[in-house]
């Protein structure tokens, strides 16, 4: 499982290259956590037990580019326990040019927008509400360009694909769109324009994207997205706030909103989530819903590279029952 909030900053790695006026410095950073997990399905169905948790080391390169800026680039493994496959993690390569703007280029799997964004106020601590059932996480592929407009104020413009073969695009990958429903389509490549506005404590994100290849009258090929989320730091606690919406070319929506706080008490820090998941406009009365779900947790620092953590989450599936789970882990990072 990828770790959400620790930043991996010690350098293993470093002064691989001067030449040309030119600098270059790698790094390498990682992670293991072990941990116990448990989860009670919708139907009452326990399973647990434990194991590896995480297992990944991450590279990372930065080379000052005279007269142009700066380029730096990552990649990183990851696997579980003993002969567990090692997979890819996320790569990226970002070109930051000396006038402010930034090209980033990345394959990755991204926190979800809510739970693990500016609304969840850093509360998901190792899991977070997509174990619930209620949110999803997907891996793309996307370029995008950053622009600061104005004082603590950031654009940015991205095109983003899933995560297939160079010169596929998603053509060639199906799988289930922006919705909780279990009905199949083509995923579609998507547009995102992000405006981000960081000022003192406060900081404040809001996203439009417009989806193509689209297919009219559908309940499940979406049309446009809004988002915006907000967080403040009060410094005795961080509280967040968001909501993401998702409108389909039926005219069905789905709405989830999100509020988190996370209260720092020195080496331990307390967070709680509460989520909304609302769907809506759908010709059967069956596929309309209000469902919700919550976390709450902790992280407790043993030093500056291991830690603790703990955290429970519930939801309402629309099973007979609430699904549950609980999940503990000891991690040490390098």
């Amino acid at each position: 499982m990828e770790i959400f909030n620790m930043k991996k900053t010690l350098v293993a790695l470093a002064a691989v290259a001067v030449a040309g006026g030119a600098f270059a410095q790698a790094t390498m950073t990682g992670a293991i956590a072990f941990g116990f997990e448990s989860d009670t399905t919708s139907s009452n169905v326990t399973t647990s037990g434990f194991g590896m948790e995480d297992a990944e080391i991450n590279f990372a390169v930065s080379e000052d580019l005279e007269g142009v800026g700066k380029l730096s680039a990552g990649l990183g493994f990851g696997g579980g326990g003993s002969g567990v496959a090692v997979t890819s993690n996320d790569s990226n390569i970002t070109l930051a040019l000396s006038n402010g703007m930034k090209v980033i280029m990345k394959s990755a799997k991204a926190a979800e927008y809510l739970t693990g964004g500016v609304a969840g106020a850093g509360a998901n601590f190792e899991a977070d509400l997509t174990n619930a059932g209620l949110l999803t996480r997907t891996r793309n592929d996307s370029v995008g360009v950053s622009l600061p407009v104005a004082e603590g104020t950031t654009l940015t413009l991205t095109h983003t694909e899933s995560e297939v073969a160079i010169g596929t695009g998603s053509a060639a990958n199906v799988g289930i769109l922006q919705t909780t429903t279990t009905t199949a389509a083509t995923v579609q490549p998507y547009n995102t324009v992000v405006l981000g506005y960081k000022a003192g404590g406060l900081v404040v994100d809001a996203q439009y994207r417009s989806y193509d290849r689209q297919e009219t009258n559908s309940t499940v090929y979406a049309n446009t997205k809004n988002r915006l989320s907000a967080s403040y730091d009060l410094g005795a606690a961080k509280i967040g706030a968001g909501v993401d919406t998702t409108m389909y070319t039926y005219g069905n929506s789905n709405t989830k909103t999100l509020v988190g706080i996370t209260i720092p008490m020195g080496s331990l820090t307390l967070g709680a989530q509460m989520l909304n998941v609302t769907a809506s406009g759908n010709a059967t009365s069956s596929s309309n819903y209000t469902r919700s779900g919550a976390l709450a947790g902790g992280m407790y620092s043993l030093s500056k590279r291991t830690y603790l953590t703990g955290q429970y989450y519930t939801s309402d599936v629309g099973g007979t029952s609430n699904q549950t789970g609980y999940l503990f882990s000891l991690y040490n990072t390098f």
